[in-house]
């Protein structure tokens, strides 16, 4: 297994709120990116603290023995809370920072098992026999416009409350994450993004730049690329781990 995470601060935002981390060990790996709320003060301040989080999980994480199910659910749910905790408790001591938030998406792979912790409309994907699925909700009024049947899915990427979040870290310690575990095949491909890169690259170029490509800092950096060609309105931020398990036999 291959990992890299790239963040971009794209072509017009003053500065770079998104953050991520991945790490892996070959058997072992965790994948994490997180989103500032723009508009809020802060950002940067609570997606990076939700990182650092995910790097002390890491850490303290015992490699040499295989997590269960149950041990995987409970160390990305606690992930979840402690990170949330931890920008409460900052903002709640600085009033400048009063407000801020953050998406966090993380997943904690052991062998072929994926255990992902969603929050806000971050996302994490699939990729594998030439097919992309979507792994997470985003958690955003569109996205329940749209499952309503108020909004039609090809009129939302122009719609003027795409970017309203309906969930985050850091607004509500009463906070419920999804929690979503799967088996992953041999040879797939996994890519979590923050959503300047969904906001302006289809699922289906997401899956185009994918094809035959092995290497995670190349497809990384081609995606990028492309949000930025496409005017690079928000901050990109993109983490991929490829050859999971071996090759497919």
């Amino acid at each position: 297994m291959n990992v890299a995470g790239l963040t971009d601060k794209g072509l017009e935002r003053p500065r770079n709120e998104d953050r991520c981390f991945v790490e892996t060990d070959s058997s072992n790996a965790l994948l994490a990116v997180a989103d500032g709320m723009g508009g809020h003060r802060a950002g940067n301040v609570a997606s990076e603290l939700a990182v650092s989080r995910a790097e002390q999980l890491w850490a303290a994480l015992n490699k040499t023995t295989a997590l269960s199910s149950d041990q995987a659910r409970k160390l990305i749910s606690s992930l979840i809370t402690e990170a949330n905790e931890l920008i409460m408790v900052e903002a709640g001591n600085s009033p400048e920072r009063r407000g801020m938030g953050t998406t966090f998406t993380a997943g904690l792979l052991c062998g072929n098992r994926l255990t992902i912790g969603h929050i806000g409309d971050s996302r994490a994907y699939l990729i594998n026999d030439g097919r992309i699925e979507l792994l997470t909700r985003d958690h955003s009024l569109l996205e329940q416009l749209i499952e309503s049947g108020q909004v039609n899915p090809e009129d939302a990427k122009n719609h003027p409350q795409r970017h309203v979040l309906t969930r985050a870290l850091g607004i509500d310690r009463n906070l419920q994450a999804d929690i979503k575990e799967l088996e992953i095949e041999a040879g797939s491909a996994l890519l979590f993004c923050t959503d300047g890169l969904t906001n302006l690259v289809s699922d289906d170029e997401i899956l185009e730049a994918a094809a035959g490509q092995n290497d995670p800092q190349l497809l990384a950096e081609k995606l990028i690329e492309l949000a930025n060609s496409r005017g690079g309105t928000d901050n990109i931020t993109v983490v991929v781990a490829t050859g999971i398990g071996g090759q497919k036999t």
